[in-house]
């Protein structure tokens, strides 16, 4: 496999590739997020998912007429410039308005955004090490070599990505210049999406704490460990999360909103065909809204949610249909050969076992902390591990209006974990479900504090340290990363 090893020969690109998928991004989602209502944290966090999507649409199209070469970053770089003058104005309104919004949430929650910060700021260093990761070696990051010198969209030499590439088609954007480094951070950016749309949720439901919950759903090994490579496991997570976080957060113009959270699921599905389960997820929500608290989210009628589930689910087939005729003419194989293979005795020893499957519905509670081999594999968060079962109790008793804000996303994400474990048990299968959850926990520690002020400080000092913690977690591999490959 051929990579770039000089640190200064990454940064350009990398730029470049931020500059158009950020510009892009602003250009086409500042106006209409703004029109929606939507949080200012949800709007943030849209910018690099539509971004990202735009340059892998792009790619996409240009692989099929051949035209794949080192002029696309600069292209797209190009094209970001002149999105962002065009949207000058919102651009200046946006930033103004996020620049309150993070000031009072420094003050609300300044442990977990320290944390956090400096958290991204060695995962942006640690972006710039070679491949390391064993499925990005073998397949996510050569395919897109080999796609980039041909310039053009063949069988690939390498498994699994001639069926639902997204991911790598936009690392091949990123290897026209032969950077590890541009295709990392892109991934990257879909970390900071994931945290930006969770906090989107909570302000939906009518918590303070956005901040607070977007690093919780950040800093967790399993959320962050295959952010900062070529995976596509975060962005999945990314997408399905940003799909909620419009959903709830839209109070106008909902057609338009209901249209970017399709493509949204249809973006996922397209990275992993096992994103399909975000499609239940989010219907879920879709139902729950109705037993939403007041004034927090529009309710839709019985109708307008049959209406919804047929808008969102038409889409999502019809993008798997498409993925798979895809592969299908380039490949002459509608699916994966490698799908239907005898499994070999590696991958016999960890698939999911019955008892595997019996305890599924319990994993939150018991293997986040310390983690373990597949099927289950990965660790989730301390501060679930600490505070969900506490908070399931406590939701059970106090009922009410926090036990309508918790389980109009708890329950679908928990559910979301439950159906998709049942076919193939990772934890970062799953990261939606994780981020979530914390949106769930945070309702009920937010009701505690308002029902017990002198546990308020307490509580909030908790979920810093957790949060402290779990990005101490994922740090350690990174440290060693920039220390082994960069310095």
């Amino acid at each position: 496999m051929t990579t770039t090893p000089a640190l200064g020969q990454q940064l350009l690109p990398s730029a470049l590739l931020l500059l158009g998928v950020l510009g892009v991004g602003t250009g086409l989602s500042a106006r209409p997020t703004a029109a929606m209502r939507l949080p200012t944290s949800t709007r943030l966090g849209v910018i690099p998912l539509v971004g990202l999507g735009g340059l892998g649409v792009t790619t996409l199209v240009l692989g099929h007429v051949g035209l794949i070469g080192p002029w696309l970053p600069v292209a797209w770089a190009a094209l970001g410039a002149v999105a962002l003058l065009q949207r000058r104005g919102e651009v200046v309104r946006l930033a103004q308005v996020a620049r309150s919004g993070l000031a009072d949430q420094w003050r609300l929650s300044p442990i977990p955004v320290a944390a956090v910060s400096v958290g991204l700021s060695i995962a942006t260093v640690a972006a710039m090490a070679p491949p390391f990761r064993t499925d990005e070696i073998e397949y996510h990051w050569p395919a897109a070599l080999e796609w980039a010198r041909e310039g053009r969209w063949i069988d690939s030499s390498y498994r699994h990505v001639d069926g639902f590439p997204l991911m790598e088609i936009i690392y091949t954007a990123a290897a026209t210049w032969q950077s590890y480094g541009a295709a990392h951070l892109l991934h990257l950016l879909t970390l900071v999406a994931l945290g930006l749309t969770a906090g989107g949720v909570a302000r939906s439901l009518g918590l303070q704490g956005s901040a607070a919950v977007g690093t919780a759903a950040m800093a967790m090994p399993v959320v962050w460990d295959g952010a900062y490579v070529a995976y596509n496991d975060t962005v999945v997570g990314a997408y399905g999360v940003g799909a909620v976080a419009v959903l709830l957060g839209a109070t106008h113009r909902r057609r338009v909103a209901l249209g970017l959270v399709t493509a949204f699921l249809c973006l996922a599905v397209s990275a992993k065909p096992t994103a399909i389960g975000l499609l239940g997820l989010v219907g879920l929500v879709v139902l729950l809204e109705r037993w939403a608290p007041p004034e927090t989210i529009a309710r839709r009628t019985t109708k307008e949610v049959l209406g919804t589930w047929v808008v969102l689910t038409v889409p999502v087939v019809l993008t798997v249909v498409a993925w798979s005729l895809r592969q299908l003419v380039i490949t002459g194989h509608l699916i994966d050969p490698l799908l239907r293979q005898s499994p070999s005795a590696d991958a016999l020893s960890r698939l999911p076992t019955t008892a595997d499957r019996l305890v599924a519905p319990f994993l939150p509670f018991v293997s986040g902390v310390i983690g373990s081999q597949e099927p289950w594999g990965g660790r989730t968060s301390v501060l679930l591990q600490i505070l969900l079962a506490p908070a399931l109790v406590y939701v059970i008793a106090r009922r009410g209006e926090v036990l309508r804000r918790a389980a109009l996303v708890g329950v679908p994400a928990w559910t979301h974990w439950v159906v998709v474990g049942l076919a193939g048990v990772r934890t970062r299968f799953h990261i939606a479900t994780w981020a979530l959850v914390t949106v769930s926990v945070r309702a009920v520690v937010e009701d505690v504090g308002a029902r017990y002020p002198r546990a308020r400080l307490w509580l909030e000092l908790v979920w810093g340290v957790c949060v402290v913690l779990g990005v101490l977690d994922s740090s350690l591999e990174m440290v060693r990363l920039i220390r082994d490959s960069v310095l």
